[in-house]
Order: structure tokens, then sequence, then C-alpha cells
């Protein structure tokens, strides 16, 4: 089937072509009320295309992929809800005691799931925890940030221990499955800046990262990120490892213009609409929110729609579909 008009805008953003019309795609959508009330099951593939179609949502996601690295420690609220509160991570021992996972069905799964996706003329995605995220939140961030100067060796090799596993995810999963894009989950910054200084940022991440990406670049698929915080500093690495795109630009962390002055030749941006504004604001004062934030995100050429981060049930439906109706109706300057 041929491609859908927002699918394909999105898919030439990720080859480095300029979109004057962003297409909207929603990499952590969680709204998980909103979607059982309007489609059904969010398990079910075909529900997840329903909502793509319904929404104009350019890409269904077919999951993440599980490494067999989760050390978090969640605690319940007193409203019942489940909250990060840490990580248990303290010897590499503990890694290498972790068993490769049997992708088998995994793959399987996804394989049926990628083609029904195809049929309808959509794109589809595939998450891979990034090194920095993944053992920051297995370690507890404070510990994390104390390992850093009293056990770097630690630190490092728990790195390189999460990328050999995606290396080798993307040998066994991705080459079989063969999405169009891949995510990495890879929160790194504050709304400030880099969670640690640049220079060991760089020294932790560059070159197992660039190992990495090398196995998408040789299948021919593109590579996204994803972080909140403040993209100064992270962007122009992004850019040297040949990211696509990088979503968040969280508008609390952010200035959209200055993003897309400094670096909106050099990748696409992704989001920056605020959830918090969602929740609270008029369905009249989101569409005005809206129409800026695509005005000045499409300026380039390069810039998808999206929230900053997880739109969860705490957004009222009617701001939620409003932006979306915004979105779609949205013409680039010159255009009737």
């Amino acid at each position: 089937m041929k491609l859908r008009e927002s699918s394909y805008a999105l898919l030439k953003l990720l080859k480095g072509e300029r979109v004057y019309k962003p297409p909207f795609w929603e990499p952590w959508f969680a709204m998980d009320n909103f979607f059982r009330r309007r489609y059904g099951d969010p398990n079910k593939i075909e529900n997840k295309i329903k909502m793509a179609y319904d929404l104009d949502m350019a890409a269904v996601g077919l999951g993440a992929v599980n490494i067999n690295a989760n050390f978090r420690i969640n605690e319940t609220t007193s409203d019942g809800s489940s909250r990060y509160a840490g990580g248990f991570l303290r010897r590499i021992e503990q890694l290498e005691e972790r068993e490769i996972p049997d992708w088998s069905e995994t793959v399987k799964k996804w394989k049926a799931e990628q083609q029904k996706i195809k049929d309808a003329g959509l794109l589809s995605w595939v998450i891979l925890p990034w090194c920095f995220h993944t053992i920051a939140t297995s370690m507890g961030h404070s510990n994390f940030a104390v390992s850093l100067y009293r056990d770097f060796k630690f630190v490092d090799a728990a790195f390189e221990w999460v990328e050999e596993r995606n290396r080798r995810a993307i040998d066994e999963v991705i080459r079989e499955v063969r999405p169009d894009f891949v995510l990495f989950d890879g929160d790194c910054a504050y709304k400030k800046g880099l969670m640690v200084n640049p220079r060991i940022f760089r020294r932790l991440v560059f070159d197992r990262t660039k190992e990495t990406v090398s196995r998408l670049k040789r299948l021919g698929i593109p590579y996204v990120f994803h972080t909140d915080g403040n993209l100064d500093d992270v962007i122009p690495l992004l850019v040297e490892l040949g990211f696509s795109a990088v979503h968040g630009c969280e508008k609390a962390a952010n200035n959209l213009e200055h993003l897309v002055n400094a670096f909106g030749d050099d990748i696409v941006l992704v989001g920056n609409m605020d959830v918090v504004f969602l929740s609270r604001a008029t369905p009249e004062e989101v569409e005005r929110e809206t129409k800026e934030m695509l005005r000045v995100g499409s300026s380039k050429g390069k810039f998808v729609a999206a929230c900053n981060t997880s739109p969860l049930d705490y957004i009222p439906e009617e701001n939620y579909i409003t932006m979306v109706k915004t979105i779609k109706s949205f013409k680039p300057h010159g255009q009737n």
C-alpha cells in the first residue's frame, strides 16, 4: 500500500529532506483511558493503526527491545500510581549475571505487526535503551554521580555492557524485523544542561554509541533520539553520530526558535508542546499555542509536531484533539 501523506513526510524528513507541513508523531503516547474509549485494547496492533488513522499519526510503535537491564526501584504513591524511586545497580557482576533474553517470540510478533503497519501505509519504529539513561536510572542518579568520580571504571564498563546488548539486539531483532526507524531512549539532560560534565559525557557515550549506530547505518535504517532537558550540548553530538532527529525539545528547557536557528539545518526537531500547558489551557489557547509551535518549528522544513514528553490522561480530551486538528489543518507560509 502507498504510504499515507503524513508517513511519507516523516520518512522524507528522516532521510534528510525538508518538509514544510510537519507530520505528527507521538513517541510516548500514554493516554491509556483516552485510547481505550476511542479505539479499544491498546495492546492490539489493529487498534494502534486505528488511532494512527484517526489522529493522522505518521507511525506506529512496535515496542521496546528488552535487554534485561532493569534495576529500577518503583514506589506506589498515595494515588496508586507507580513512580521511579532510584536504582539498585552497584556492581558489574549484577549486569554480567543477567542472561541475554530470548527474542525469538518478539521477532515473530513484531514481524507480523510490521507487515500490518506497512499494509496500512504507515511507518513503524522500535525503541532501544541507550547506555546513559539505562545505567543512570539503574544506579539512581545520586549514586551514579558519585560513582563517576569514585568508580569511573565500573560506570564505563556498565555503559559498554548496555551497548553490547544493543548491538546484539540490532543483529538479532532489528535486522529481522526491519522497522522504518529506531528510537534511542536516552534521557541525559536537565533543564539547564547535561546531567554530567560535557567532557565526561562525550568520553562515556560517543565511541560506543558510534559503534552501535554503525550497524543501523549498514542496514539503512534511520535512528532518532529522545531526551528531556536542554539540548544545546546534546544536539551537536547527535549530529556528529548521524542521528536523523531528536525528540523532546522540552518547552520549559528550550526556546524552539533558538533550536531551529542553531540546529534546524542539521537535524529534525520533534516535539515542544508542553503537556502541563495542555492540561490547564482552554481549547482556544491550545489552538494558538499549536499554531505558533508549527509556525516556528517548520520554518526550516525540519520539524515534527508532538508533545515534548508523554501525554497522560490528565490532559482533557478536548484539548488533545484540538492540538491534533490544528496540526492537521496547518498550512505552511505561502500556501492557501
